[in-house]
């Protein structure tokens, strides 16, 4: 499968933190053919194994969280407007204008609206309108909104994909499902008889909000090890801040207390032995994804976190290079093909 094509496809499934249900059938025709078999918690967690089929096998768990930002209709308006209240950490910022999905009954178009900047004064033309103030205009008057988009309704960014110049990518979802494209597209090279394990790929829920639903999966698999796939920060456009990464430097590997480190210095060592570009992050005592959570769940697991470079975090265009994300599903398959792949001993 190509790549590009894969985070095309999943960048346009619903998955609205919460709400990851809503597109389960979809996802599952498009990832199910490439796993022996696939499961759905009770929290939300697609879990998507491939077996190597032999007695007492390791088990690694890829955990790669699939959920996004969005909205939930919290009110509607005499006029059939609907309020909104964030669902995870959306940007404020590029909200007013933007357009959306309202997933009620039907799916319904809708534009975030503002008061015009015309009509602000003062001090109030240069506030930033939180989003509990925005609201979201499908065209349905009062009675038809509260019919099709009642009180805690999903709202999700309209679905986008951009390819830009050099490799580079915009889109909504990229956070995290260039992560779950690299998980799917590593996982799905490997020839799983000449393996000594087990992979669980868990695309995982809730994490917008907590990171909670991932220890579900954890006590529900028990795994040995596990590898998170998340996203990181690069350099923004216009200057650079301590701990941000390159863009196409490569995925970026955290050095944090909490992590294991004897398995982080295993991912490197591979790269290396590789040729496969990589970059460093010192997140000291938390890493801000699943990992912080996996290392404690079930008993303990050693941990490693590889993290891929975006720009526009949270936003309706949020943009990666291809070269980052293939190098990262390149490192995956790398890793569990030299940990485990010794006739079944690590």
């Amino acid at each position: 499968m190509e790549a590009k094509n894969l985070l095309a496809s999943l960048s346009g499934l619903m998955s609205v933190v919460g709400f990851k249900s809503y597109d389960e059938a979809a996802l599952s025709a498009l990832v199910g053919p490439y796993f022996d078999e696939h499961e759905y918690d009770r929290v939300g967690n697609h879990i998507f194994i491939r077996r190597c089929g032999k007695a007492g096998a390791k088990k690694l768990l890829i955990d790669a969280h699939y959920d996004e930002v969005g909205l939930m209709v919290k009110g509607i308006t005499a006029q059939g407007h609907l309020r909104v209240c964030g669902q995870g950490g959306v940007d404020a910022r590029i909200l007013p204008a933007a357009e959306v999905v309202v997933y009620g009954k039907t799916c319904l178009h809708g534009i975030v609206l503002t008061k015009p900047r015309e009509l602000m004064f003062g001090d109030e033309s240069g506030r930033l309108v939180p989003v509990t103030e925005l609201l979201v205009d499908t065209g349905l008057t009062r009675e038809e909104a509260e019919k099709a988009a009642p009180i805690g309704t999903p709202v999700g960014f309209e679905p986008v994909y951009t390819e830009l110049a050099g490799g580079y990518l915009a889109g909504k979802g990229f956070d995290n499902k260039c992560s779950s494209a690299a998980a799917i597209l590593a996982v799905s090279q490997l020839d799983m008889s000449a393996l000594g394990c087990d992979v669980y790929v868990s695309l995982s829920a809730r994490e917008e909000v907590g990171h909670r639903a991932v220890t579900a999966a954890a006590f529900r698999i028990r795994p040995d090890a596990a590898l998170v796939l998340d996203v990181t920060f690069g350099y923004a456009p216009d200057g650079e801040k301590p701990g941000d990464s390159e863009m196409k430097g490569g995925p970026v590997l955290s050095l944090s207390a909490i992590l294991d480190k004897p398995l982080t210095d295993f991912v490197i060592e591979t790269a290396k032995e590789q040729a496969i570009p990589i970059q460093t992050v010192v997140e000291a005592t938390s890493t801000g994804t699943h990992a912080d959570a996996l290392v404690y769940a079930a008993g303990g697991i050693p941990t490693a976190l590889v993290g891929i470079p975006i720009w526009f975090m949270h936003t309706a265009n949020e943009i990666l290079n291809m070269e980052d994300v293939e190098n990262t599903a390149r490192l995956v398959t790398a890793v569990i093909r030299r940990k485990y792949g010794t006739g079944g001993k690590e």
